[in-house]
């Protein structure tokens, strides 16, 4: 996966990681509630063996456990200490999103990157006629400090949630306006390149993201200058802050199609199309780099039609 050999370097740490299907490189320390004689709830060792056994059935191996703890509990961990933190599909099973996203960027060093990939709403049958989590869910869960013994109704690190990527992007814009913390967008797949049936968001944590509405006055400016890179740059700071300003992820297209970043550029006026899916500019600009028209995601399709 290219995103991740760009982004996933240095120290770093990998949760819930897969032997059939790892994200990071193999010298990342491994974190799982469980590693088949320690941990951290009674329940975790039944939910070790159904995925030791998926593991053997996939890859006839099981991925190693360095470390026994919680996504949202590193404590042994430094401040500012990890390149990175690599996540696939794992962020569903986290009941509050927000104080584990805490915890990460504490341990992150400023630059330090959040790699994600969360799974389509459509990649598991069963979250097919589930609602798509709302920031609602997600704060609610952030106050009341939800864990997984809380949910007795709920399979025991199952899908607490049902994501699209906009759902995502909407919870990293609430984190970053709270300013529990800084996270920068970085890159992001609507269809993951590594299995396809997830959402990539990458984020970089920051100390300071600029007032939005200066930075978007220096965004049309750097734009008319044909000054790219800095197009780039402030672009990406709107977008940490409000992804539904599609004019933002329209100038980011143009900046990354400039910049001979072809696939960045789809991804931007994917998203640009997703917010106005009848503008015409965005749309012959998608038709011209991927030489056919845009479809929007069937997730997002199914999802609106039963809200009717």
């Amino acid at each position: 996966m290219k995103l991740a050999l760009e982004f996933l370097r240095g120290k770093g740490i990998e949760f819930g990681r897969g032997a059939h299907n790892p994200l990071a490189p193999d010298n990342c320390i491994s974190i799982a509630p469980c590693n088949g004689v320690e941990y951290m709830e009674e329940n975790d060792l039944d939910d070790y063996r159904y995925h030791f056994s998926l593991q053997m059935h996939y890859h006839s191996s099981v991925t190693r456990v360095d470390v026994v703890a919680e996504a949202d509990q590193i404590p042994f961990i430094e401040d500012n200490s990890l390149d990175y933190i690599a996540t696939s599909h794992v962020l569903e099973h986290i009941p509050d999103i927000f104080s584990a996203w805490h915890e990460w960027w504490r341990v992150l060093k400023p630059g330090g990157v959040n790699f994600m990939i969360v799974p389509k709403r459509i990649a598991l049958e069963d979250d097919t006629i589930r609602p798509i989590s709302s920031l609602n869910d997600f704060t609610n869960a952030f106050i009341r400090k939800i864990k997984p013994k809380d949910l007795p109704d709920m399979p025991w690190r199952g899908h607490y949630h049902v994501f699209t990527l906009q759902s995502l992007l909407d919870a990293v814009n609430w984190y970053n306006q709270q300013g529990m913390g800084m996270w920068e967008l970085a890159a992001l797949e609507e269809s993951d390149t590594k299995v396809g049936n997830g959402h990539t968001l990458v984020l970089k944590k920051t100390l300071h993201l600029p007032d939005i509405q200066d930075t978007a006055m220096l965004l049309g400016q750097f734009f008319s200058d044909d000054d790219h890179v800095k197009t780039k740059e402030a672009a990406k700071q709107i977008l940490s802050l409000n992804f539904r300003i599609h004019e933002a992820w329209f100038m980011l297209a143009i900046a990354e199609l400039s910049t001979g970043e072809t696939q960045a550029a789809i991804q931007a006026i994917t998203q640009a199309l997703i917010l106005q899916p009848r503008n015409i500019e965005y749309n012959s600009i998608y038709q011209n780099i991927t030489k056919c028209a845009f479809q929007y995601p069937t997730s997002l399709i199914d999802y609106y039609a039963r809200m009717i």
